[in-house]
This record gives C-alpha cells, sequence and structure tokens, in this order.
C-alpha cells in the first residue's frame, strides 16, 4: 500500500525518493507536500481531492454513528476515520507528486 518510489534525473543524476516519511509529511500537509515537491498545477488539484477525503471521512463517520449507534463502534470510529483519511490523503499527494515527477522527465525505478 506504501510503496517506496525511486526517481532519478537522466541528464543531472539526481535522485529522488519517495519513502515512508514522504506518505507521513503528504499525508498531514497534502497539497503544500505537492507544491513544496514543486508542481503548483498538481498542488492545486489536490486542493478539491483533500476536500472530498474530508467530508466522506466525516459523512462516514456520521454515518458508522447513526446506523449502528453503539458507543464502543462510535468510540472505534471517532480514532479509526482520521487514521484513514490521513492515509488516503498521503496516498493521494504521493501519486501526484509520482506522476508530475514521471511528466517532468524523471525516471522511476533506476
Amino acid at each position: 500500500m506504501f510503496s517506496t518510489y525511486r526517481f532519478d534525473h537522466p541528464e543531472t543524476d539526481a535522485s529522488k525518493t519517495l519513502d515512508v516519511w514522504a506518505y507521513f509529511w503528504a499525508s498531514l500537509f497534502g497539497p503544500f507536500y505537492v507544491l513544496f515537491a514543486g508542481f503548483p498545477l498538481l498542488a492545486l488539484l489536490m486542493v478539491p481531492v483533500s476536500a472530498m477525503i474530508f467530508v466522506l471521512a466525516f459523512a462516514g463517520f456520521g454515518l458508522v454513528d447513526w446506523v449502528l449507534g453503539s458507543e464502543v463502534v462510535t468510540v472505534f470510529a471517532l480514532f479509526a476515520t482520521p487514521v484513514a483519511a490521513l492515509a488516503a490523503q498521503g496516498i493521494a499527494a504521493i501519486e501526484l507528486v509520482r506522476k508530475g515527477y514521471l511528466r517532468a522527465g524523471w525516471r522511476e525505478g533506476y
């Protein structure tokens, strides 16, 4: 689920790695992570993706609380929902950064 990606630039011999720490920072900062990676247009695309993840997480928590109504399930969902939303945001941000590197001419996996 959290794959490590390595990129090499064919002309400058520079390399970039997207690893567990990249997922951590991407999950916390979402669009800002994509922006600081050097992809401003993809960062703008990440804003509605992050908003959609937030809305789905909020609605999902409300639905679970309303349908099941158990206090134990509600407490579990209270902790699990933000973790799942942050993981989804991290995965989405890393995929956008990965696509950005590939479009910029970086080679993956060398």
